[in-house]
Parts: structure tokens; C-alpha cells; sequence
């Protein structure tokens, strides 16, 4: 009956050796970088997350990017006076909490909400799509203004063309008109001429 009373005391220690735990920073200053440290933990990543002081349920204020290894520097872009607890998650959901501390002033407060706690391949994902959807729309205005100039070029050849047919009808126009003046002058004259013959005769 020893054994298993032995065996449990062993796994009681070995679980608590494992234990994931996070060290409560001595001091957060505002905009100067802060390492957090923890141990433990069955595996790798380890999620932080920055939530009000003492509220393990509440939303996160912000979300630091994946940790593999401790310890993880994070600058404090949180303002001075808040009250805030770390939680860290490890990969197989095990959480641990640090204790309140509250964030001291600094000599800046350019920082603040700088972190935003997305990855650095979100945001590369974000620029890509970015840059398609630009390029995307480039190619569209360049198909559309295609488009155009090859309607102007058309409508200005129908142009041309009707321009040229009009001007071939007039022309045909005017040589018919001449053809037919010029024959009734040449009837005149030889009516003058016959006229002529007689009276000689």
C-alpha cells in the first residue's frame, strides 16, 4: 500500500516542479522596456496577454506577440497608473497570472499604444494585400483607360470615314451636274449650227 502512496507523492511534486508560473516584474516604468520572466509550462508558445490589474476574467488591454523561451521584453505602452496583471498561456492551455502591479510614469510618453500586439507575419500579410489590392486597382484603371482610347479611336475613325464618304457623294453630286449642263450647252450649239446650215442652204 506504500507504492501507490509513493507514486502519487511523486507525481504531486513532478506536477508542481512543471508548474507554469510567471514572475511579477519588480517595477513597469512607462515606455521603457520590461522583462517578464516564467518557468514551467508543458509547451511551447507561450501566449502573454496584459490585463487589468487583478481581473483574471476581463478582456486584455493588449496581446504580446508568441513567446518560445523566457524572459520576454516588452515595452510599457500602457499609461502611467494603470494597474495591470500578466497572464501566460502555455501551448497545451495552462495559465498562470502574475500579481497587480501598477505602471510607474516615465521620462516619455511617445509609446503609448504602439504595440499592437500582432505578429510581425500579420502585419507582412497585411502590407501584401495591401500592395495586391493597389496593384489590383491600377491594372483596372489602366484596363479602363484602354478601353476609352480605343472607343475615342474607333468613334474618330467612324468620323473620318463618313467625313470621306460625304465628300465622295458631293463630288459625284457636282460631276453629274456638269455632265448634264455641258450636254444641254452642246444641243444649243448644235441647234445654232443647224440653223445656220439651213439659212446658207
Amino acid at each position: 500500500m506504500m507504492f501507490p502512496t509513493k507514486l502519487a507523492a511523486l507525481s504531486a511534486f513532478v506536477a508542481a516542479v512543471n508548474a507554469l508560473t510567471i514572475n511579477t516584474p519588480a517595477s513597469l516604468i512607462e515606455c521603457q522596456p520590461a522583462s517578464i520572466t516564467f518557468s514551467g509550462g508543458s509547451a511551447a508558445p507561450y501566449y502573454l496577454a496584459i490585463l487589468p490589474g487583478g481581473e483574471a476574467s476581463a478582456a486584455a488591454l493588449e496581446n504580446l506577440p508568441n513567446a518560445e523561451t523566457s524572459p520576454v521584453t516588452w515595452t510599457v505602452d500602457i499609461a502611467s497608473g494603470t494597474n495591470i496583471t500578466i497572464r501566460i498561456t502555455d501551448g497545451s492551455g495552462n495559465i498562470a497570472y502574475s500579481s497587480p502591479v501598477v505602471i510607474q510614469a516615465g521620462s516619455s510618453t511617445s509609446c503609448l499604444g504602439t504595440n499592437s500586439g500582432s505578429s510581425a507575419s500579420a502585419s507582412a500579410s497585411g502590407s501584401t494585400a495591401s500592395a495586391s489590392a493597389s496593384a489590383s486597382a491600377a491594372a483596372s484603371s489602366a484596363a479602363a483607360s484602354g478601353s476609352a482610347k480605343a472607343s475615342s479611336a474607333g468613334a474618330s475613325g467612324s468620323a473620318t470615314g463618313a467625313a470621306s464618304s460625304a465628300s465622295a457623294s458631293a463630288s459625284a453630286k457636282s460631276a453629274a451636274y456638269l455632265t448634264r449642263g455641258n450636254a444641254g450647252a452642246a444641243a444649243i450649239v448644235m441647234g445654232f449650227v443647224a440653223t445656220a446650215l439651213r439659212i446658207v442652204a
